[in-house]
């Protein structure tokens, strides 16, 4: 009898604790202009970033999942070694402001030179150029100055369409934390989109929220990189040496004019 009126009082207390409501969108307090500075505040916040990653290739030429590991140093060096199945030693590239180096260990070959001969190559198999690889590896979107289109209250998210000279974009941003949801890139006059970026599960690590999930999709080629990340580190010393990439003295260095 004594454990029914316990678990009774138990069940009456439960019922009292008040629901945390979930924040909404309140477009007289945050404008849009509030939240592309927010996100670029969260952006300029990360000055380090190590993880390790989990990617998963879907395309129609090529589908495969990779692990790589993830250095990065602020604003521009980023050092991305990739490995395949079994541990398997697959590749690296390390980009800073001005060069990039480029190692295929499978082929035991390299490419070395100034990072904008190869800004719009691809890494290995991944459908994207070596500058989106780096903004999806640390969930950036830098945009430059926009022109809003509308701004309003969209199932429960922030939802701003806006563009610049290069792209429109249509963004929604969690009203939770303010960061980005998912934000679609359309080549200006175009109604479909060229790509677009998830972001989920945003965890606080090292006092930083961080997406765990991260989603890229070309629609109109059915080309995709899925991302998740761990062992996340945020804005803890990164060594130099740690960028350093050992070439074998018997790989082949690609000449980019062939």
């Amino acid at each position: 009898m004594k454990k029914i009126i316990i678990l009774a009082l138990t069940a009456m207390l439960a019922a009292c604790v008040p629901v945390r409501q979930a924040p909404r969108v309140d477009l007289t307090q945050y404008d849009y202009k509030f939240l592309l500075e927010n996100h670029s505040r969260w952006q300029e916040s990360i000055k380090t970033l190590q993880a390790n990653v989990r990617i998963t290739l879907d395309s129609p030429l090529y589908s495969g999942t990779f692990n790589a590991g993830v250095l990065r140093n602020a604003p521009d060096s980023l050092l991305v070694t990739v490995r395949g199945p079994f541990g398997m030693h697959l590749g690296k590239v390390f980009v800073n402001k001005k060069r990039f180096v480029f190692y295929n260990q499978v082929m035991n070959q390299f490419l070395t030179g100034e990072r904008e001969d190869f800004r719009n190559r691809q890494f290995l198999q991944f459908p994207v150029s070596i500058d989106q690889l780096m903004q999806i590896l640390t969930a950036r979107d830098r945009f430059m100055v926009l022109r809003k289109r509308a701004f309003r209250e969209e199932n429960g998210d922030y939802f701003l369409e806006a563009e610049n000279g290069h792209y429109r974009y249509r963004i929604w941003f969690d009203p939770a934390h303010f960061l980005i949801k998912r934000v679609e890139y359309f080549d200006l006059n175009e109604d479909t989109p060229a790509y677009y970026k998830t972001y989920e599960n945003y965890t606080l690590i090292d006092g930083i929220y961080f997406p765990q999930l991260v989603n890229f999709v070309r629609p109109g080629k059915k080309e995709g990189l899925s991302l998740i990340f761990t062992d996340v580190k945020i804005n803890q010393p990164v060594p130099a040496r740690d960028f350093l990439i050992e070439i074998d003295e018997a790989a082949t260095q690609i000449d980019l004019d062939l």
